[in-house]
């Protein structure tokens, strides 16, 4: 296990790259995230309001040694373009798509795209509203020239969810180069909240999908979890529910809005699954795995052990070539007390 700083800075806080997104080739990894101000007294998120904004920064020797990436923000005051007639073309080995602004509550249809890797960068564009505002975080799967399948969400108007957590997650499909979409169809329909999904493909074509998940209860914590479910029909409907990792203590509570699932899978159908526990004195970066296509995982282990602080997590996963797992998340320590990215080089292979 090897950890290393992707982006660390004095008096700047930098968080999220569950939010931003992650990309891979071969041993060259790009990832995003937001960044503002140190503010201490802002909150349980001590950024500041003013000056918020998007961040790269890549790796060329798989996720050791990391530099930020030169980024106009200003791309997201421009007016919202028209995807180009005949669509992206996803075939292109550069191509990657950002979604959403840099803020800490998520409300967007804004997405911007690259051809070279995340280099130069253009946009913004807009997806369809679905008939709700949007809230999903960058989660796709190109599956042709001109097809992608995407994981997202939507807020739902508060009377329609007796739970108050508005979020739903859903899958939506372009077959034109994002030109038109499709609602496929939504990943849950009960009562908690479901939002920020993931989702691999396993060989016989089944997806899996992981969610973060939140419930009111009787008591004055809510619950936490992550959720993973399967879909036999690509993404119309989904199955087999199962609560996989817990992101809270409930011997240990605090209200932090619990932490969102990151996930991969290895060339031997293993699939992992990274996330942030958020608990008072003992806050960590975990992982499990999953050895039957995601109906049960395994093997809680410690990656990051975090006691002074619960603001952290939001991972990003991806598998190098050689096997390995490399995740991006973000931290704060006692030699780094404000919050900053870090990554962790790990085998899950056992």
């Amino acid at each position: 296990m090897r950890h290393s700083i992707v982006s660390l800075q004095e008096n700047i806080y930098s968080a999220w790259p569950a939010n931003g997104g992650i990309w891979i080739w071969d041993n060259e990894i790009l990832v995003s995230y937001n960044r503002a101000g140190f503010d201490p007294s802002s909150g349980f998120h001590r950024i500041s309001e003013q000056g918020r904004q998007c961040v790269f920064s890549r790796s060329f020797d798989g996720g050791a040694i990391w530099k930020e990436v030169p980024f106009d923000n200003d791309i997201y005051n421009k007016e919202c373009k028209q995807v180009p007639r005949g669509g992206f073309d996803f075939a292109k080995e550069g191509f990657v798509m950002r979604v959403g602004k840099p803020a800490v509550k998520i409300e967007t249809e804004i997405f911007i795209v690259s051809y070279d890797r995340g280099n130069t960068w253009d946009g913004p564009y807009i997806f369809p509203s679905f008939g709700h505002p949007l809230t999903s975080r960058t989660s796709y799967h190109l599956e042709g020239v001109k097809t992608m399948r995407a994981f997202m969400s939507y807020s739902m108007v508060k009377a329609q969810k007796s739970s108050g957590y508005t979020d739903r997650a859903f899958v939506a499909l372009t077959e034109d180069g994002c030109q038109s979409w499709q609602f496929v169809g939504e990943i849950t329909a009960d009562a908690p909240r479901s939002v920020m999904p993931i989702a691999v493909r396993l060989k016989d074509g089944t997806l899996v999908a992981s969610l973060r998940r939140r419930m009111k209860t009787s008591t004055a914590v809510d619950d936490y979890w992550i959720e993973v479910k399967r879909s036999n029909d690509d993404g119309r409907t989904w199955h087999s529910a199962t609560r996989a990792a817990d992101t809270y203590n409930y011997n240990n509570p605090s209200n932090t809005n619990g932490n969102p699932p990151a996930m991969c899978k290895l060339d031997d159908e293993t699939i992992v699954l990274v996330y942030g526990r958020r608990e008072p004195g003992a806050s960590g970066i975990y992982f499990k795995i999953s050895k039957d296509g995601g109906r049960n995982f395994i093997n809680e282990t410690q990656l990051r052990f975090a006691p002074d602080t619960e603001d952290i997590g939001y991972p990003r996963v991806v598998v190098r070539s050689d096997g390995r797992c490399v995740v991006v998340y973000y931290i704060a320590t006692e030699d780094h007390p404000v919050q900053h990215i870090e990554a962790t080089i790990f085998d899950a292979s056992g």
